[in-house]
């Protein structure tokens, strides 16, 4: 049998809708694009809505960015300035504590504790499956910012 119009609709936008959640990896833009699905029926309003979408996206893309730049870019002084400057350093080294604390220290500590039959309470746990992502993230902006360093991009320049 056939497919009707309706039933082709949908096919086209499952496969768009995919599409579109893979490029922009949102819930919105699968929401959206469904929505459009369903109010356009050919194909051209489809795509003209989808280009407006992705313009939109883009240009709060480039608002981010020119965000991030302002904030990079900041030589405020005082303690907000100081916050401004260490917050990323601070959450590494917390990172870097975290790890040290369940893959080093935990189990040599656990190690003394079973080798001399110390009675003791149990030694916390961290959730790893909640501290890897960020350390993750923080590693591969940490290899971007390497990166910018080796192009000479966005270099502090010497007071």
């Amino acid at each position: 049998m056939g497919e009707t119009s309706s039933q082709q609709g949908k096919r086209i936008s499952g496969d768009n809708e995919t599409m579109l959640g893979k490029l922009f990896g949102g819930g919105a833009i699968k929401a959206v694009s469904k929505v459009i699905d369903e109010i356009h029926t050919s194909d051209e309003e489809r795509l003209a809505a989808r280009n407006t979408i992705a313009k939109i996206e883009a240009e709060l893309k480039k608002r981010q960015m020119d965000i991030n730049l302002a904030d990079a870019q900041s030589k405020a002084g005082g303690i907000s300035g100081m916050i401004q400057r260490i917050w990323r350093p601070l959450i590494g080294f917390s990172c870097a504590l975290a790890i040290f604390w369940e893959y080093v220290l935990k189990q040599f500590l656990m190690f003394l504790i079973a080798t001399f039959n110390w009675e003791t309470k149990p030694l916390p746990e961290l959730d790893m499956g909640t501290l890897m992502p960020l350390v993750m993230a923080l590693l591969g902006m940490g290899a971007l910012r390497s990166y910018e360093k080796v192009k000479k991009v966005n270099i502090d320049q010497p007071k």
